[in-house]
């Protein structure tokens, strides 16, 4: 190079290269750089820049900062000549060993991907060097999709192994390049969405926590979600971002599956993207991911398929989502409360005779989930109930009845459950179903006790009914009294303790009928016993 009156320059700061001061030593670099950078021939550029992302990636942290920064100066006063040059293909390229695993690779399954890695860093500090936002707009369609594609595949994954000569000799010195990649690919993302102008969006995903969500391999189909919902109130969402997300759902790839089929269960509360043609084809790509051997998967596709439900989709494929939603109820925890919040949407667009067979089972289902000890279950199990309470007009109503009478203690006795949100839902569950009992006179003391808004007087409910029963139908007293001891033996405290106080209500023994002093005495006999 003829670098004229900047050799001079160039010889002063290579005294303070070996200065024992840090900031000295991180000065006279950047110096060097932006002097070099002034003379560096364009055409060349690409070329400095690929040899330099290795050094990004160096098990010194002092190799890995000084690479990073020439980059960036370089990038700074390069860029725009470069810039067609650059980018994404690096990405694309696969990231899985798959194939291709033998015993000297075994260990490095865990390892980022080096070269997808490396151009996401890349991409980070062009990003981030840019003068101009249009570039970056112009690119967001694409940008996207890879980052995304990037943030999923190194989720929890470490650094990849730097490039050293000896393999087993670094693996022998237990060290390890510092960093997260998946972290690492979100700040990348974070960066390309700053520079595209939507600074406000970034604000709103790092007050909502979703980079430590994103980052999570627990979380991180929530994440997605809290991203989409940001994305589509800020109208990012395109056709060509969808369209290069659809393939993942059928990924060999776990993370890849997770994050679409995330995306896609989000996007369906977008009603501007629920056309008829459209929707028939993500009903069949949500429908094949709720039989997915991944739990997070079928979690998100039951999420996507009770979000379908306020779209254009006709009745007969309400009745499909049905089914499919019933049979969830079988899975883990997740899905089981995804399928509820799902079915309680289905059924308010439903109509008694919509819904066929599945009205047994599916009453039958929510009933074993009514003494679950996950309240979130068991509220959404109310819910469920109340709603079908509801529906029932005349073809099930015989048949509700008699579920009704199999489950009215319990929902007595969980009006004084003590998660407050739990016993709210049973009082208005409670208050849908007992007309199912047929005892008219009844109903006055329960409309009293539950109508209002008033704060409610559990224990006065309790005695209302116990005497009323009395009088009324000493059988169904009967009943209640063998149903209530069975909750003694609870492995749940406050059910047991909500169970005695029921059974042993001391008001019965000054009743006048023989029926109730009868009762009451078995009661206490068997408390004493117990």
């Amino acid at each position: 190079m003829n670098l004229g009156s900047a050799v001079e320059e160039l010889r002063c700061l290579r005294e303070a290269l070996i200065a024992p001061d840090p900031e000295a030593l991180f000065q006279a670099s950047s110096k060097m750089a932006r002097v070099v950078s002034e003379y560096f021939p364009s055409e060349q550029a690409t070329d400095f820049i690929k040899a330099t992302l290795g050094g990004m990636l160096s098990a010194s942290p002092t190799c890995a900062m000084a690479a990073g920064l020439w980059m960036k100066i370089i990038l700074k006063e390069c860029g725009d000549a470069m810039l067609d040059k650059v980018l994404i293909d690096k990405i694309k390229t696969t990231t899985s060993q798959e194939g291709s695993i033998t015993s000297e690779t075994e260990i490095d399954r865990d390892l980022a991907a080096a070269e997808p890695l490396k151009a996401t860093c890349a991409i980070f500090e062009v990003v981030s060097a840019l003068q101009s936002s249009k570039a970056v707009q112009e690119l967001l369609p694409e940008l996207f999709p890879v980052l995304l594609q990037q943030i999923s595949q190194t989720l929890g994954q470490e650094m990849p192994l730097p490039m050293i000569s000896s393999r087993r000799e670094f693996r022998k010195d237990l060290q390890h390049t510092e960093g997260d990649p998946c972290r690492l690919s979100i700040q990348a993302l974070e960066a390309v969405l700053f520079k595209a102008g939507n600074e406000r969006l970034v604000r709103a995903l790092r007050k909502q926590r979703t980079r430590s969500l994103l980052e999570n391999p627990k979380t991180h189909h929530e994440g997605v979600c809290l991203l989409v919902s940001v994305l589509l109130r800020s109208g990012l969402i395109t056709p060509e971002i969808l369209q290069s997300l659809l393939p993942w759902v059928n990924s060999p790839t776990e993370n890849l599956r997770v994050t679409s089929t995330a995306f896609l269960a989000q996007l369906m509360n977008d009603p501007m993207l629920r056309e008829k043609k459209f929707l028939k084809s993500v009903l069949s790509i949500l429908e094949e991911r709720s039989h997915d051997r991944n739990s997070i998967v079928r979690e998100m596709a039951v999420r996507g398929l009770g979000n379908l439900v306020y779209g254009a989709l006709e009745k007969k494929h309400k009745k499909f989502l049905m089914v499919i939603l019933t049979r969830a109820l079988n899975d883990t925890p997740e899905v089981i409360g995804e399928s509820m919040k799902a079915l309680a949407k289905v059924l308010k667009e439903l109509k008694e005779k919509d819904i066929g067979s599945s009205f047994r089972d599916l009453t039958q289902k929510i009933r074993t989930y009514f003494d679950n000890e996950d309240d979130a279950l068991c509220s959404k199990a109310f819910v469920l109930f109340g709603i079908l309470a509801r529906l029932t007009k005349r073809k099930w109503k015989t048949y509700f009845a008699d579920q009704v009478k199999q489950s009215w203690v319990t929902l007595l006795l969980h009006l004084q459950d003590p998660n407050p949100e739990v016993s709210m839902e049973w009082r208005a569950t409670f208050h849908l179903c007992f007309p199912f009992l047929g005892l008219k006179r009844l109903q006055r003391a329960i409309n009293e006790h539950l109508g209002g808004t008033a704060e409610l007087k559990p224990e006065e409910l309790q005695v209302d009914i116990c005497r009323h029963l009395a009088k009324e139908n000493a059988e169904l007293l009967e009943k209640l009294y063998q149903t209530t001891i069975t909750y003694f033996y609870s492995s749940w405290e406050e059910i047991r303790a909500v169970a005695a106080n029921l059974a042993a209500l001391q008001v019965l023994q000054k009743e006048p009928s023989p029926t109730v002093q009868l009762v009451a005495t078995e009661i206490i006999s068997d408390i004493c016993s117990g």
